[in-house]
């Protein structure tokens, strides 16, 4: 690569920090205006449904990250800026992602229930302040989505999915089907979040969405490790006895996921920007993770053992200043 060239791909990619943070800031603007009404309603019933870990997951998180990063990312694939009634389909699907995890996880509703919720959101109403509120915005989603029905059809993919996942609940799962529960978990999330957005698929998108959608899916694993070990959750991170494994296959499937991303279809310069906007977010903050978990096999006599550490160990703190620098590093190293 000419080196005219080498210095534009850094200067593009230094600036993608830069453009997060506006995106982000944004969509808090927005969810202040057009979401804290919502819960601040809500919370007045004061059913014990709603506490403050829902508020956060919804006005910090999924709300926040899924129109501000994955929405963001996608528009940028196509070159096209997101339109208001793609934020609002995305930021309502973020909103309820949050209570319907919590669905599962708290067994607020049964199975029937939540397949009821997603198949017939018009003939049900809720039984509580948090039913009634992923109601709400899973019909704002399907109202301003570009094709409802394609956003219920893969709403209903993300369910099974779910229902999947509760195998890992138990142990004794094999390491393969660890890995197809955790990519099959995240590839149909990401590709629900897709049908927020107008443009149709190009012809390898799918596959592309699939592979960092599971790649997603084991960033989360990588963070919730000490969350999932104290649950007796087996997730790939939670079983794994060395870290330096877990990393190779965390590059191999980023590997997979950008091959896949240059064969969408799609503009080159624009593949750039997909790629920069979801590597600065999500996977270089990863690596600085799998750093700090690498390094307590240390104590261990070089074998990754979760009951030898403790908390502050597994924990890996974002907002300090030395792993924002550290994510900046891998970010200039594996956007491409």
């Amino acid at each position: 690569m000419p080196i005219i060239q080498r210095i534009s791909r850094f200067l593009q990619n230094i600036q993608v920090p830069f453009t997060t943070v506006s995106h982000i800031n944004r969509q808090k603007r927005f969810i202040k205006k057009n979401i804290t009404p919502q819960l601040t309603t809500a919370q007045k019933l004061a059913d014990g449904s709603l506490d403050e870990s829902d508020i956060k997951k919804i006005t910090g998180y999924y709300g926040l990250a899924v129109p501000a990063i994955l929405g963001e990312a996608f528009c940028a694939l196509r070159g096209e800026p997101m339109t208001n009634k793609e934020r609002i389909a995305s930021t309502n699907q973020g909103a309820m992602t949050g209570l319907g995890d919590d669905f599962f996880d708290r067994q607020r509703l049964s199975e029937q229930g939540v397949k009821d919720f997603i198949e017939k959101p018009e003939q049900v109403t809720g039984n509580s302040a948090s039913e009634k509120l992923f109601l709400g915005f899973y019909k704002t989603a399907l109202a301003n989505a570009p094709g409802p029905e394609a956003m219920q059809v893969q709403i209903g993919k993300v369910f099974e999915a779910q229902l999947l996942s509760k195998q890992q609940d138990v142990p004794g799962l094999s390491h393969e089907v660890i890995k197809d529960i955790t990519v099959r978990k995240g590839a149909e999330s990401l590709l629900y979040y897709r049908t927020a957005f107008k443009h149709p698929m190009r012809n390898g998108e799918e596959k592309m969405l699939y592979c960092l959608g599971g790649l997603m899916q084991l960033s989360n694993d990588i963070f919730d490790v000490y969350k999932d070990h104290k649950s007796g959750v087996s997730t790939l991170v939670t079983t794994a006895t060395k870290i330096e494994d877990l990393r190779f296959h965390y590059s191999a499937l980023l590997e997979l996921g950008q091959q896949a991303a240059n064969r969408s279809g799609y503009a080159k310069k624009n593949v750039r920007k997909f790629l920069g906007l979801i590597n600065i977010a999500i996977f270089s903050r990863c690596y600085v993770c799998l750093d700090q978990l690498e390094r307590n096999e240390k104590k261990s006599n070089g074998v990754f053992d979760l009951d030898r550490y403790q908390r502050k160990e597994l924990i890996c703190d974002m907002d300090t200043v030395a792993n924002k620098l550290r994510s900046l590093r891998y970010h200039l190293k594996i956007s491409k």
